[in-house]
């Protein structure tokens, strides 16, 4: 059957190069293009690419998905990564996966009849299968999670790094039981940052929340820090580390139902700095995320990588832009009244 595929083999072509000529003319050169039509024509393909109506009237476009806008974490880089596009030529559409790799894929789907210029995605858990379903054939750039079946460029925080300093600040204050509570292993953030805090001290305790969304972290958090203070006092963690803001909101309404004073009866720092704590009666200590170096960077990775594939070599063939890049942005430790003994 005649398609992008057929007519990439028959050029010996990517197939994404095939996909930017019939969707996206701007992006591959006149002569590749002409190439490409005559080959479409041969084969039967031009008359359904030329009466597609999306094609006609949508502007070049790159997919934005990210993980949950419920946490502000999602919003900072989906914001970041707005501005750098404002003012290009490409028009942003943009999703939420909810956590949800069903939704996940669904939307990817959807997206496929927009012939995307490209995508940038904060990846679940069932990514990989999507990938190759839907976006095999197009420009991709992971922010914040990685997925290493992948070969594409990515944008990640240090998350070892980042538990590391939150263990040797606690550490550092004299706590030697220290919790450190996360959301489900298979998020991948979640996971990484529970096996870091495990490799900086052997005797953290994990307690791993089956939960992925806001709701689902806060309120599963509240609930396990109402069950850690019924234990003696002698058995309680001293120090927590909440792996998000999520996490860290519900035990925090846990601990003011107790009327427990941080730090002297219990300290906390939390992965990610929302604005609320350096504003709560006691200030939150917290890991700054680098979330709008995140979502810039990959923005602007994935317009070089596009105004790459439009340049060719002296064959003519157009240059494939470097894909297997990895930024690796370091997080900062802010120290604030929760966990710093007076």
């Amino acid at each position: 059957m005649a398609g992008i595929v057929s007519i990439a083999q028959a050029l010996n072509i990517s197939p994404s190069t095939v996909s930017r000529a019939l969707s996206r003319p701007d992006m591959v050169s006149a002569q590749t293009r002409e190439l490409i039509l005559r080959e479409a024509q041969k084969q039967g393909y031009l008359h359904k690419v030329m009466t597609n109506p999306v094609r006609q009237i949508v502007p070049p476009s790159i997919g934005i998905l990210v993980a949950d806008l419920n946490n502000s974490f999602s919003s900072l880089i989906l914001n970041a990564a707005l501005d750098v596009f404002t003012g290009s030529e490409y028009y942003p559409v943009v999703n939420s996966s909810c956590e949800d790799p069903q939704r996940e894929a669904r939307i990817l789907k959807q997206w496929e009849r927009l012939h995307l210029a490209g995508v940038i995605v904060m990846p679940t858990s069932g990514f990989y299968k999507s990938y190759t379903a839907n976006l095999a054939e197009v420009p991709v750039v992971l922010v914040d999670r990685d997925v290493p079946e992948i070969n594409c460029s990515k944008v990640l925080v240090d998350n070892d790094a980042g538990a590391k300093l939150c263990v040797e600040h606690l550490l550092q204050q004299g706590h030697s039981k220290i919790l450190f509570v996360s959301g489900s292993h298979n998020v991948y953030t979640f996971k990484k940052r529970s096996e870091a805090a495990q490799r900086a001290y052997a005797q953290v305790e994990i307690a791993e929340l089956k939960a992925v969304s806001y709701e689902e972290l806060y309120m599963g958090a509240f609930e396990l820090m109402n069950m850690i203070l019924l234990r003696p006092k002698d058995k309680r963690p001293t120090a927590i580390v909440a792996s998000n803001n999520a996490l860290a909101a519900g035990i925090l309404y846990a601990v003011n139902l107790k009327q427990l004073q941080m730090p002297d009866d219990i300290a906390l720092i939390s992965f990610g700095d929302s604005e609320w704590s350096r504003f709560y009666p006691t200030s939150i200590s917290a890991l700054r995320m680098p979330a709008d170096d995140l979502g810039r960077m990959a923005a602007e990775i994935m317009l070089q990588q596009l105004q790459s594939s439009r340049m060719e070599d002296s064959s003519g063939q157009p240059h494939k832009p470097v894909q297997n890049d990895c930024h690796l942005l370091s997080p900062m430790l802010m120290p604030r009244a929760s966990t710093i003994r007076r």
